[in-house]
């Protein structure tokens, strides 16, 4: 009896190593087997982090890189001209953010300042604000949307043409805008609208200023000056009122007059 009591134990104590490897076995297969899930689940965690937090940044690298086929040719043919017609030169283009879209303000005297102003940025297709009446002919409105323009209503406060910026910028899109509202013959440049001010608080973007200096006769030498992003950051750090749009009014006024060496102040009764 003593001999098979010895004998079963011995049996038992076999038996207990063998089920402990086993059971370890078993937890080490399905430690293998969550490894690829927890693994696959992590990755799949950290995409998706990285898509949302790189999705404007790759919203504005899909829309500076795309091209349309018109508004290509019409900026290459005007390149060349206004190298022969105007010995054009552009200066501080470095002063354009490259990372991001931005506002670009001009002073307008002429209807090829649209196509100048395209020229101070050759790595994006930018947008345009243009007067309605510009869109009523049928030939010409459709030649304005075809290199991104959209009408404006230059005598009102046009919410309609504001909400149209807005979201052109938030797609990624550079917008250029001409804040006097409509040409000026003297020289000079026009009370700039208000309207400029609050489209530039609202959209965040970084604001700069394009003087185009000079009357577009031929052979006559055009310069295009582009100073550094106008200061906003403090005026955006509160509410958007009437009072912060006039204090930005007067900044681009400022920057304006920088660039220009005074020539875009509004003329005088004894000039």
């Amino acid at each position: 009896m003593e001999e098979k009591r010895e004998a079963k134990g011995g049996a038992a104590a076999m038996q207990a190593p063998a089920e402990s490897e086993e059971k370890q076995a078993r937890e080490a297969g399905r430690r293998q087997e969550d490894g690829p899930k927890h693994e696959a689940g992590s990755k799949e965690e950290a995409g998706d982090l990285r898509r949302e937090t790189g999705q404007e940044e790759a919203a504005g690298e899909k829309s500076k890189s795309r091209r349309t086929v018109i508004y290509t040719l019409v900026v290459l043919l005007y390149a060349l001209v206004v190298k022969i017609l105007f010995f054009m030169r552009i200066e501080g283009r470095e002063n354009i953010p490259r990372d991001r879209n931005c506002v670009l303000l001009g002073n307008h005297q002429c209807l090829l300042d649209p196509v100048t102003l395209a020229l101070c940025v050759p790595d994006r297709e930018i947008h345009f604000m243009g007067k309605k009446e510009l869109f009523e002919n049928r030939i010409l409105g459709w030649v304005f949307r075809k290199v991104h323009g959209f009408p404006v209503d230059r005598g009102n406060m046009d919410m309609t043409a504001i909400r149209t910026a807005l979201g052109i910028l938030k797609e990624g899109n550079t917008l250029g805008i001409f804040p006097e509202g409509t040409r000026s013959r003297s020289g000079h440049m026009l009370p700039l609208m208000g309207g400029a001010s609050l489209l530039v608080l609202r959209s965040g973007c970084d604001v700069v200023p394009v003087y185009i200096d000079g009357n577009y006769r031929p052979f006559h030498r055009i310069v295009v000056r582009v100073g550094r992003p106008i200061e906003t950051a403090d005026l955006r750090a509160g509410r958007i009122t009437k009072e912060t749009c006039d204090v930005l009014t007067h900044r681009m006024e400022g920057a304006f007059a920088h660039l220009s060496g005074g020539k875009s102040l509004p003329q005088t009764p004894d000039s």
